[in-house]
């Protein structure tokens, strides 16, 4: 744990409880780089994690404009 405060957090990893694979919690992770769960009842030893996948292109601002070309950057690594 870093003496950094924490400011902000996001779910990075599902809590599942490993005999029903029912949904138990989520993993935060902090901007200072802190790890904690946040279960939803009570507190389980016999758990497993799970990635949360993120949409990559989720924002409105990731997406290309009409008309815009989307250019393939490995030409550019020997450039």
């Amino acid at each position: 744990m870093t003496t950094k405060p924490r400011l902000t957090g996001e779910p990075i990893m599902r809590i599942l409880c490993k005999k029903t694979d029912s949904l138990v919690g989520y993993l935060y992770q902090w901007d200072n780089g802190d790890l904690q769960p946040a279960w939803l009842n009570e507190a389980m030893a016999e758990v497993r994690y799970e990635p949360i996948v993120r949409d990559i292109a989720a924002s409105p601002l990731d997406q290309p404009e009409a008309g815009q070309k989307s250019i393939d950057p490995l030409p550019l690594v020997n450039a």
